[in-house]
């Protein structure tokens, strides 16, 4: 068995920790730290949040249990001195009537999602100089097209999720550079890159994973129907979100599952407040794991031996994201990561800073940073400095001196781009990742069932709330 890093980490903390021995009996909870409910939800970003919400809505009571102290998850909103915001997480969402019926449950205007400029300079930032561009965009748009038609094939993952045929096709595990060069997509990898940054270094990446980041549901929203985001910030879909759940007796804030027992009559779970130490028993129906079934998330659970051999062969992408704030970069214009040697495409390798894309304020960026696994969360704050450092004293454009760029917000969405090795993926691994829905009362959502985007995301949590059958 192909065992992860995610194993050495889980155990270890086990040990260093102490975790386990510090849970309360669950017979010691007074009655008032005992919370009843149909469906106790882990994780509220995207998916947990729409979870809860369609509960809700469906009439069934919640416990979402949140380890920070705010909804959301990826989607995040800083809001500036001005006036103005910048939304430098998710930026939009698809278009599409499951989009809108979400919004008008919850009350939330929107407007259509516009860049904040469509000019753009071509910089390696590793050297912080002006090169040309790989692909200009009429024929980038084109081979957009041709994009579509060549991977529309693979109609079986046109819902986002990972519903292959029995026998996995091989072409789906080769690397993508192998892909682009049979169907002549060398002008459309720009654009490709573009929604799926987060797989690191697209060419050599299998194939499976960039169509599932940059595939048939995401370019359809591209091409037919656009992006749309809440108006002022994503930051107000997930306040008027917590409303609806009602926050103050259904979600549990900077708290954690710390022993979760499981059988087919119901769960019990116990949370523990990271702030105030206090721990409440949650007794449900069901589980919803909305966030990724990692096993160091997982410590505390009683996993069975086939969820622990899953789990432990993930392998993930660090993905960073920042709202950076540089008077001196050149006002009005997106600066694009390139490294003319890398064809084709033109695309970095790891680490990098994929690009500086202007946000619409003067003065501030939105930036996302990938790296593998042990790239951190240091490293990536001072590559977004470094970076533009490098730009100024390659004469790309002028700091005025003693000028320091700003990391206005940052945050961390890491594990992202969760794979497994090919091999894993024609030995039936997804069959059985999805074999375990239902299995002691416990349903999983989130973007290691299906594509990380929350559009697409919201439509595959809807079809797992059915399996319930609450």
């Amino acid at each position: 068995m192909r065992l992860s890093l995610w194993t050495l980490l889980a155990s270890s903390a086990l040990t260093l920790s102490g975790t386990t021995a510090a849970v309360r009996n669950p017979n010691s909870f007074r009655p008032e730290d005992i919370i009843d409910r149909d469906v106790v939800i882990l994780g509220g970003g995207a998916t947990g949040t729409y979870a809860a919400v369609q509960l809700r809505r469906r009439g069934h009571s919640v416990a979402l249990v949140e380890q920070t102290s705010r909804l959301g998850g990826h989607a995040s909103t800083v809001y500036l001195p001005n006036g103005g915001y910048v939304n430098y997480g998710v930026e939009g969402y698809f278009n599409h009537d499951i989009t809108k019926e979400f919004f008008a449950l919850l009350d939330v205007d929107y407007e259509p999602l516009l860049p904040g400029s469509w000019l753009t300079k071509h910089i390696d930032f590793r050297t912080g100089k002006r090169v040309w561009p790989s692909s200009d965009i009429a024929t980038t748009a084109v081979s957009a097209v041709l994009y579509r038609a060549a991977i529309e094939q693979f109609d079986y993952l046109a819902m986002g999720a990972y519903y292959f045929p029995d026998k996995v096709p091989e072409v789906l595990l080769r690397p993508f550079r192998e892909f682009v060069a049979k169907h002549n997509l060398q002008r459309a990898v720009q654009l490709i890159f573009m929604f799926s940054q987060n797989v690191g270094n697209i060419l050599d990446t299998p194939l499976l994973y960039v169509i599932m980041n940059f595939g048939i549901p995401q370019i359809h929203a591209l091409l037919e129907g656009g992006y749309i985001k809440p108006k002022n910030g994503t930051d107000v879909l997930f306040n008027k979100a917590a409303i609806y759940i009602d926050e103050a007796n259904n979600i549990l804030y900077d708290s954690t599952a710390v022993q979760v027992t499981r059988d087919s009559a119901g769960v019990q779970a116990i949370v523990k407040n990271a702030k105030t130490g206090s721990q409440k028993l949650i007794r449900a129906k069901k589980l919803l794991v909305a966030h990724p079934p990692t096993l160091p998330k997982l410590q505390g659970f009683d996993l069975r031996a086939e969820e622990t051999s899953l789990f432990a062969k993930w392998t993930y992408k660090t993905y960073y994201a920042a709202a950076v704030r540089s008077p001196s970069l050149p006002e009005g214009f997106n600066l694009l990561n390139t490294y003319p040697e890398n064809r084709p495409g033109g695309t970095p390798t790891t680490p990098f800073q994929w690009q500086l894309e202007y946000s619409g304020v003067p003065g501030y960026y939105m930036s996302k940073m990938v790296g593998e696994t042990n790239f951190t969360e240091a490293e990536a704050r001072q590559l977004v400095i470094d970076d533009i450092k490098r730009m100024s004293s390659a004469g790309t454009f002028e700091m005025e001196a003693g000028e320091e760029p700003e990391l206005v917000a940052f945050i961390s969405h890491s594990p992202e781009t969760m794979m497994v090795h090919v091999d894993e993926v024609r030995e039936g691994f997804y069959k059985k990742l999805y074999g375990l829905q239902g299995l002691h009362s416990t349903y999983y959502t989130g973007y290691t069932f299906c594509t990380d985007y929350s559009t697409v995301l919201w439509n595959y949590t809807a079809s797992v709330i059915d399996m319930m059958g609450l």
